[in-house]
């Protein structure tokens, strides 16, 4: 902290501390420069409570850029940002922070298990913005590899052409050697499949915008190392402060509604509760189960 003006900390861990505070005050108060990965999951203002409640789409872009400014401050050097939201939202965001950034890209979080309940094209995706410092930064590829497609398992084996990427017309004929798959799976892509959470679902929490573990997991792992500080300034239902902890991950976090406070607080002393039942599968795992769960053989 820069000085003692906040209150003390809501909560405390061995690995991190939620504060209950407005985000770009409490962000204003840290010091420059000092976390390798934020994660941010902003109210959305659609209006559909208080805090969910910002103006009109100029004002809540102007507010946008007061804490996207600040956020940048307190990346490191090779810092990495993702930041959350509706790609409509997204898309005039990212026009104006650009400037601010190395590298502004979009990924995007799919999900097949939301209904369509009108007459129109159904939400089934939502963004995320991936803003990088600089052009390096850490990227675990390992950590987060994903099942190889039905082609792939079937034809594992297979020489390449002089064309290729990954041979071809850099080697030499002779030296050419087959491509094979990676026993971890495939490289990572820009299009995240996560389900979104339905009631019933073991870490369901009361918060009604609470992002999946699997997929605030899967940036964790991404973008920071084990003892890496991570800061995420919406708290919400706490996801990533539970992946931290999860994970071995330094954290520090900030939540405005004392009731989010109480439910990260409870989340956080039963983590068994609050995790999903996927944390600790492989990705072949995970793709077996949601095959079967499809009909899949």
């Amino acid at each position: 902290m820069k000085d003692g003006s906040l209150p003390a900390p809501f909560l405390t861990t061995r690995q991190g501390a939620l504060h209950c505070s407005d985000a770009i005050e409490w962000m204003s108060s840290l010091e420059t420069g000092q976390c390798r990965l934020l994660i941010a999951d902003p109210p959305y203002n659609m209006h559909k409570a208080g805090w969910d409640r910002l103006g009109t789409p100029s004002q809540y872009l102007s507010w946008t850029l007061d804490w996207v400014t600040q956020a940048r401050r307190l990346l490191t050097a090779d810092g990495t940002m993702y930041l959350c939201g509706l790609p409509e939202t997204l898309a005039e965001i990212a026009s104006c922070i650009r400037p601010m950034f190395f590298s502004v890209r979009f990924l995007v979080w799919f999900y097949r298990n939301k209904g369509n309940l009108g007459d129109d094209w159904g939400r089934a995706h939502e963004g995320i913005l991936h803003l990088r410092m600089a052009r390096e930064m850490v990227f675990n590829t390992d950590a987060v590899r994903v099942p190889y497609n039905e082609h792939t398992t079937r034809y594992p084996e297979h020489p390449q052409a002089t064309t290729s990427q990954y041979g071809g017309a850099r080697n030499s004929a002779s030296s050419r050697a087959a491509w094979r798959p990676h026993p971890g799976g495939a490289r990572p892509r820009d299009v995240i499949e996560v389900p979104t959470l339905c009631n019933g679902n073991a870490e369901k929490t009361d918060h009604p915008t609470q992002k999946p573990v699997e997929l605030i997991r899967r940036l964790v792992l991404a973008s920071s190392r084990p003892g890496d500080l991570v800061i995420d300034p919406f708290g919400g239902a706490g996801t990533t402060y539970a992946v931290c902890e999860q994970t071995g991950r330094r954290w520090l976090g900030c939540e405005r509604e004392a009731d989010f406070c109480r439910l990260i607080a409870e989340r956080l002393a039963e983590p068994r509760r609050f995790t999903a039942r996927s944390a600790g599968e492989t990705g072949q795992q995970r793709a077996r189960r949601r095959g079967r769960l499809r009909g899949a053989p």
